[in-house]
């Protein structure tokens, strides 16, 4: 057994001041204040000297590093983001990707989680059918008809990995797509993406398990009814719908959602309900370029060839940071954020997320700005993983 002693526990909405956790087989055994635990005398124990336990962070949605894609290289990128305290990471495909890229990505994933890359936990497919429509559309591969004889094969091949499948209500057949991914497996969920979809059209869908939206205030606009006035779209219904979960990208600079926006949406929503996530992908784009096109640059962005924001270069310790410093929530909340939420959201909340007895040992210390000094996957101190 192993103890860690000398610590402050992140719980799901309070801290543990002189806190311990033990931990053994993989699981966690008890968690509390020092005098409540008890440890065996033959336990190793970890001297966290003050800093703050955390559960294990969960990133529903990352393309890979700055390097590499998650498709072409899963072990790479799962190891770089294992390093930041992700212990639970869904590689992400996009739709820019043809069938057979994405079965070779899948098998690649399958064949990294076989030789030991213990914190991938299966497929976010942003897309295929994803809108024409935005600053997405020179890269989106699947247009036009949705025909059944062009997706099944890959239904087929994702039954029971891909966890979450993210599409356009407003794309003519999409209805028929989610009914034959939901006949394939049941337990799918499907988030609202790129799109111009309007309430109406998000609320048609709603049935067919979507729970979530993709990059909350970055994923597409509904036309006005009117000259001059605003609809409302996919970001207006994820706010009213009360069992809908918000993604949000916490970049450095808050460039993909402004730092007022995080307010609302967090106020909004409420804690619970917001998720967040790096949407990290290999470099596309000249910085220098962007920056002199008068386009907005940070440390964390990532643009396309094309001069249009594409994705980040985020890890989810820093997006908890970011998060932290933008809208004055505190260090509980931010990893509640990115940890049991996404882990309630993908039915996973009874081994991940949070830390309690029976859970999985999933497990970080981090200071007070969620700078990662330890990982534990598992109950294994990921520096005797590597080889």
């Amino acid at each position: 057994m192993q103890a860690i002693i000398n610590t402050k526990l992140i719980l799901e909405d309070s801290y543990v001041w002189g806190g311990a956790v033990t931990f053994e087989n993989g699981r966690i055994v008890q968690c509390g204040k020092r005098a409540e635990v008890d440890i065996p005398a033959d336990a190793e124990l970890i001297d966290a000297q003050g800093l703050y336990t955390a559960p294990g962070l969960v990133d529903i949605h990352n393309h890979g590093t700055v390097r590499e894609h998650f498709y072409a290289a899963p072990r790479a990128c799962a190891d770089f983001f294992l390093s930041h305290g992700e212990t639970t990471v869904l590689p992400t495909f996009y739709c820019n990707l043809t069938l057979q890229q994405m079965l070779r990505g899948l098998e690649n994933v399958k064949t990294a989680i076989a030789q030991g890359a213990g914190n991938l936990g299966g497929l976010y497919m942003e897309g295929p059918y994803m809108s024409g429509e935005g600053s997405n559309q020179n890269s989106i591969l699947w247009r036009g008809e949705i025909r059944p004889e062009e997706y099944r094969p890959l239904i087929d091949a994702m039954r029971g990995f891909a966890r979450i499948w993210a599409i356009d209500p407003a794309r003519p057949g999409i209805e028929r797509f989610m009914q034959d991914v939901r006949r394939a497996d049941p337990n799918t969920i499907f988030a609202l993406g790129h799109s111009h979809a309007t309430a109406a059209q998000c609320r048609r869908v709603r049935g067919y398990g979507v729970k979530v939206q993709t990059h909350h205030g970055d994923s597409g606009k509904a036309p006005g009814f009117a000259q001059g006035t605003i609809g409302a779209g996919c970001d207006e219904y994820t706010l009213y719908d009360p069992d809908m979960y918000a993604e949000l990208i916490c970049d450095e600079t808050g460039i993909h959602v402004d730092p007022d926006m995080l307010k609302m949406v967090v106020r909004t929503k409420g804690v619970e309900k917001i998720i967040l996530i790096t949407d990290s992908m290999p470099s596309a784009g000249d910085y220098k370029n962007n920056e002199a096109d008068g386009i907005a640059w940070g440390p964390d962005l990532n643009y396309d060839y094309e001069g249009h924001l594409a994705g980040s270069h985020l890890t989810l310790d820093s997006a908890c940071r970011n998060l932290m410093a933008h809208t004055g929530y505190g260090l509980c909340h931010a990893i509640r954020m990115a940890s049991l939420n996404p882990a309630k959201l993908l039915g996973l909340d009874s081994e991940l997320g949070s830390i309690a007895p029976g859970k999985k040992a999933d497990l970080l210390l981090i200071d007070d700005l969620v700078h990662v000094k330890k990982v534990f996957l598992a109950g294994r101190d990921i520096q005797e993983l590597r080889p």
